[in-house]
């Protein structure tokens, strides 16, 4: 691999997650070939639990139905309303431009939910009526993504009533909302500098740059970074760069951009969700883990290798044992089985009995004496009987296992409580 330019890699950190959300919502609201595409400033519900097909979001979970709208607050405040959320974990989560989460609400936060909600960039002048809450927001851009939890396939029609009760619309008649310039290669890594660099000015003129860093991008301009029409001279350099930039960021992307480990598995950094400065983070999570809730509301620890430090692979065969008293959460925790794709993004395996995770909701596990769980981790079906029920498909290839925990404990934030272990078999 060729050296990297340093100014080159500093300013592709920054501006990643700025593409990657230009390019997610492209691929959630107009790219052709998505037959559930939505509009702007509209709610898009998910009505079933996601599945190997699911490509849209790196690392999507199957804990949760999502309901999805991507806002343009440029033409004043949207007014969502959300109904009262009984008995079970629910989440809304707005994403700044670039990527970070701006305002967090939630069961943990806000209980049973049950109210009605402005939502409008900072600086509007406008009030909301009496009794109804106000969230102020940094960009124009902002993606807003609602979690529900479930039990099982049997809790969709509670889920899909509670997606019904939803509503969003704007505040004010306004201009139509202009999109986004549309990433070149929608289902891939940036490779086109002149692209790259279009899609990553546009986002930074709509939503303007924060104050603490206007003076850094501004010493990228010599890069083309923040220009209404970079030079070719400066695309080229983006096209020379690119691929090796990619090729480092997946080296170590994702949620898993660990901060501290604890028996093998991998703890995030404190900043995932919010990043402040921290702009290589933020790319690493971008490019594995988009839309990552911070780990106060969401603890999530990542497995690349087997307690014996070998990395997974679906040639082996692993025994994976889970503790009798489960994983610490309030809410409700799993485990999930990732396929590394050549890009570094992660989605679910296919297989044929269609589970992608088990958890503490997950049915007809075999337990042992002690109520502990030992789960057969292989790409193929395990050939005695007994353990089929506890059996989680792997791929062919490289996996990756990410343990979710929804209302962490502080043991657990903390490394303390007890964690599956890894075994690979003769």
């Amino acid at each position: 691999m060729p050296a990297i330019d340093a100014d080159l890699q500093a300013a592709y950190l920054y501006s990643f997650p700025y593409y990657e959300m230009a390019r997610t919502r492209y691929l959630m609201l107009d790219f052709p070939l998505n037959p559930q595409r939505g509009e702007v400033n509209t709610l898009l519900h998910r009505r079933s639990l996601a599945d190997h097909r699911t490509r849209g979001v790196t690392t999507p979970n199957n804990d949760t139905l999502y309901s999805v709208a991507w806002l343009d607050l440029d033409a004043g405040p949207l007014a969502l309303t959300l109904p009262r959320v009984a008995g079970r974990y629910w989440s809304l989560q707005f994403m700044d431009a670039s990527s970070g989460t701006a305002a967090l609400l939630g069961s943990r936060l806000d209980g049973q939910g049950g109210f009605e909600l402005w939502v409008m960039r900072d600086g509007d002048p406008r009030q909301p009526p009496a009794g109804v809450r106000v969230l102020r927001l940094p960009t124009r851009d902002v993606w807003m993504l609602a979690r529900f939890g479930l039990d099982s396939a049997a809790d969709l029609q509670a889920v899909h009533a509670l997606q019904d009760a939803m509503r969003l619309q704007p505040v004010v008649s306004g201009a139509a909302p202009a999109a986004p310039r549309a990433p070149q290669r929608a289902l891939g890594s940036p490779e086109d500098g002149s692209n790259y660099l279009a899609v990553v000015n546009d986002m930074l003129a709509r939503n303007g740059v924060p104050a603490a860093e206007k003076a850094m991008v501004a010493g990228w301009s010599t890069l083309g970074i923040g220009m209404t029409a970079p030079s070719a001279e400066q695309a080229s350099r983006w096209d020379a760069g690119l691929p090796a930039l990619n090729a480092a960021l997946r080296e170590t992307g994702g949620i898993s951009a660990a901060a501290t480990t604890a028996r093998g598995w991998s703890y995030p950094d404190a900043a995932i969700g919010t990043y402040g400065g921290n702009h290589a983070l933020r790319a690493r999570v971008a490019l594995g883990g988009l839309a990552a809730l911070p780990p106060q509301e969401a603890l999530y620890l990542s497995a690349t290798s087997d307690n014996n430090g070998e990395p997974l692979h679906g040639q082996h065969r692993y025994r994976l044992r889970l503790p009798a008293e489960g994983i610490d959460a309030a809410a409700f925790w799993s485990l999930t089985m990732y396929q590394v794709e050549p890009d570094g993004r992660l989605f679910f395996v296919d297989n044929p009995i269609a589970r992608y995770a088990v958890g503490d909701r997950t049915r007809g596990l075999s337990k042992g004496a002690n109520g502990a769980i030992e789960l057969v981790v292989q790409p193929q079906p395990p050939a005695e009987p007994a353990k089929q029920a506890n059996w989680l498909p792997s791929p062919q290839g490289p996996f990756r296992l990410i343990l979710r925990a929804y209302g962490p404990s502080v043991a657990l934030a903390q490394g303390q409580a007890p964690l599956p272990v890894i075994e690979k078999l003769p």
